[in-house]
């Protein structure tokens, strides 16, 4: 097994003299991400020095072995890399020119460090866990409070994609077509396994759906081209997704009045697509039926009126850019992507922590596919379900 710690510190070491912190005492410590996080090994660290605030980060190390490089893009942390320090930089430049208030700013963690080098790719950020930010329970539904502030920063990232493009249009779809280029064999994979996935669904189903799901999937799994693209694709209006926007990818924290700070991570899956996808992607990953029935049309209309007075703000105009008739359109064309990111993510966004799957396994995809399901999977699983009967999609 590489040693991951060791691969860090050389990192941190070049950190610390950067950040001219002289005669540096350096602490790492491992943490567990119970069971939402694959690919990496994750670390908090302190940098400390004489007459110096303790610096406090947080690190990623790659935890893919050989075999595993060939399923997931060896793109993703370099990617990464790109949003934090690249694409960060061109969002705040545009917020600056339109004179959005710091308090309305959409908010990157800052990017400290990024090793490149095969089978030690590393990302060092601030440590949010330091300032009270935390991760939202992966086994509890989400809330209003938390669902509306998620939605409405990932409106503002939309929005920002949208000016991207309004500024400079050329480089905007060279970025979006190289986007594409890295995600597109990892769709091709998940698709191509993503009968496993079903089977799951279908040993969780209730015997009266049961029928329903399967002649669905059958259906679907026919088509031509992977299930993915058919609907993250669907759209009148590109724009950059984050592709794995959920509670696990998303950190938060609740102030005193009872509003929520909440800033996104791993980006590794931006991509070229429908921000509908986006959308979905959270609601089907991070909520129950009980909150879809009391939210779910609730905060689609808030994610669009985000998005609205934030395309306003950079000095667009909605009707323009996004009428709210594409809006519906493209909701409409997608919305089988909630039901497909249900199969796809309930397995292991319940699992129990001591069952995650290993991405390292010999057959890794039978190895999440298969994994030891939770006595949460079933309720959510059959939620969706019965969403899905009611929206007469099954």
């Amino acid at each position: 097994m590489p040693d991951h710690e060791y691969m860090l510190r050389g990192l941190l070491e070049h950190i610390a003299k950067e950040q001219n912190y002289k005669d540096a005492n350096i602490k790492v410590e491992p943490i567990s991400s119970g069971g939402a996080n694959y690919t990496s090994v994750l670390f908090n660290t302190t940098i400390l020095a004489p007459n110096r605030k303790d610096l406090k980060l947080f690190a990623k190390v790659a935890n893919l072995c050989e075999k595993s490089r060939t399923l997931v893009p060896s793109s993703i942390f370099d990617t990464e890399r790109f949003v934090y320090r690249d694409l960060a930089e061109v969002f705040k430049v545009i917020e600056r020119k339109c004179n959005i208030p710091e308090t309305e700013r959409y908010v990157f963690p800052k990017f400290y460090g990024y090793n490149p080098n095969i089978y030690e790719e590393t990302i060092v950020l601030e440590n949010l866990a330091a300032q009270g930010y935390v991760v939202y329970d992966r086994l509890k539904s989400v809330d209003w409070p938390y669902a509306s502030k998620a939605v409405e920063t990932l409106a503002r990232f939309h929005a920002l994609a949208m000016a991207y493009e309004d500024k400079n249009p050329e480089e905007y779809h060279k970025l979006l077509e190289k986007l594409n280029k890295q995600i597109e064999p990892a769709y091709d994979t998940m698709s191509g396994n993503f009968q496993n996935f079903v089977k799951t669904a279908l040993s969780a189903t209730r015997k009266e759906n049961k029928e329903r799901l399967q002649k669905y999937f059958d259906r679907e799994l026919s088509l031509k081209g992977n299930i993915f693209n058919r609907y993250t694709k669907v759209n009148r209006r590109p724009v950059i997704i984050h592709g794995d926007y959920r509670p696990s990818n998303i950190m938060h924290r609740v102030n005193k009045d009872g509003s929520v700070d909440l800033i996104p991570l791993d980006y590794q899956t931006i991509q070229a697509g429908c921000g509908i996808a986006d959308l979905l992607y959270f609601i089907f990953s991070g909520s129950d039926s009980q909150f879809r029935a009391r939210h779910y049309t609730r905060l689609v209309d808030h994610y669009y009126d985000s998005l609205s007075k934030a395309l306003l703000k950079l000095q667009l105009d909605p009707q323009k850019v996004y009428p709210r008739e594409d809006f519906d359109y493209e909701l409409q064309e997608a919305l089988p992507f909630g039901l497909i990111c249900a199969v796809f993510l309930l397995p292991v966004i319940t699992v129990e922590s001591e069952d995650a799957p290993d991405i390292n396994a010999d057959d890794v995809w039978s190895s999440i596919a298969n994994t030891k399901t939770s006595r949460h999977y079933p309720e959510r699983l059959n939620g969706v379900v019965d969403d899905y009967i009611k929206w007469a999609i099954l």
